[in-house]
C-alpha cells in the first residue's frame, strides 16, 4: 500500500519499480490475508455483527476513492470482499460445519486457482484447461463484484468474489480443522504491543492508509514536488 500510494498517487519512481518488483508475489500475501480473516470468522462469538463495522469501512473507502482516484475507484476492494465474506459466512456457518474440513480445504483452493483468471475472460490457466467464458458476462458492471470486469475498466484495488471469496473459506474450513488445536502459547500475550495490534487490527488497517498518504505527502513537501 506504501509502494502504491507513493508511487502512483505521488510519482516516487523508486516506490513505483518496487512495487512492481513485489507485484510477482502480492497475490500469495493476499491470499493469506483474507485465509486469515476465514480462520478468524471461526473464533469469532458474533460474524453479523463483526461484518458491519467491515462494510461501512468499505462504503466509506469507496466514497473516498471516487474523489481522490476518479479514474481507478474503489468499488470492491479487498474490504468489501471482506465485509461480504464475513456476512455471508454468519448466515451459512451452520451450512458449512456439515463439511469435511479437509474436503472443504482441498475444494475450495481448487475452486480458487480454476476461478483465478476469471476476470480475464475464461476459468483455468493460459496454458493449461483453458476455458473461456461469455463475453455477455463482461459486457455490464454489475456482475463486477463477481470477477466479471468490463474490458478497459480499472480499479486500483480489486478483490471479487471469484476467485477471493474462496481463499476466505479456505481459512474457514482451517480454522475449523485447527479449533482446539492451537497451541497452549498462542493465547499468552507475551508483547503487550502486538497484542495490542492484534487486538485492533481492523482499526490499524483503516488507519493505515490515510497515515501513509499523509506522510507521502509531506515527503512530497520537502523533497520540492508540490
Amino acid at each position: 500500500h506504501a509502494m502504491f500510494t507513493m508511487g502512483f498517487m505521488f510519482g516516487f519512481t523508486t516506490a513505483q519499480s518496487l512495487f512492481f518488483f513485489f507485484g510477482h508475489i502480492s497475490p500469495c500475501f493476499a491470499f493469506a490475508f483474507i485465509m486469515m480473516c476465514g480462520i478468524s470468522s471461526t473464533l469469532s462469538r458474533s460474524n453479523f455483527k463483526r461484518s458491519i463495522p467491515i462494510l461501512i469501512a468499505a462504503c466509506g473507502i469507496t466514497l473516498v476513492s471516487v474523489f481522490i482516484m476518479p479514474d481507478a475507484p474503489i468499488f470492491f476492494g479487498i474490504l468489501h470482499l471482506l465485509g461480504v465474506s464475513v456476512l455471508i459466512y454468519s448466515f451459512a456457518e451452520k451450512l458449512f460445519a456439515k463439511i469435511n474440513p479437509v474436503a472443504g480445504i482441498i475444494t475450495a483452493f481448487l475452486i480458487f486457482l480454476l476461478t483465478y483468471n476469471l476476470q480475464y475472460g475464461y476459468l483455468g490457466f493460459e496454458h493449461f484447461l483453458k476455458i473461456p467464458l461469455p463475453e455477455k458476462l463482461y459486457s455490464t458492471g454489475f456482475l463486477s463484484f463477481l470477477g466479471f470486469v468490463g474490458e478497459g475498466t480499472s480499479y486500483s484495488d480489486y478483490f471479487p468474489l471469484l476467485p477471493w471469496g474462496f481463499a476466505f473459506l479456505t481459512g474457514v474450513f482451517a480454522g475449523r480443522l485447527l479449533k482446539g488445536r492451537y497451541p497452549e502459547f498462542m493465547y499468552k500475550k507475551r508483547v503487550p504491543f502486538f497484542s495490542l495490534l492484534g487486538t485492533n487490527a481492523f482499526i490499524v488497517y483503516v488507519i493505515h492508509q490515510p497515515i501513509i498518504y499523509g506522510v507521502s505527502y509531506i515527503l512530497t513537501l520537502l523533497s520540492g514536488g508540490i
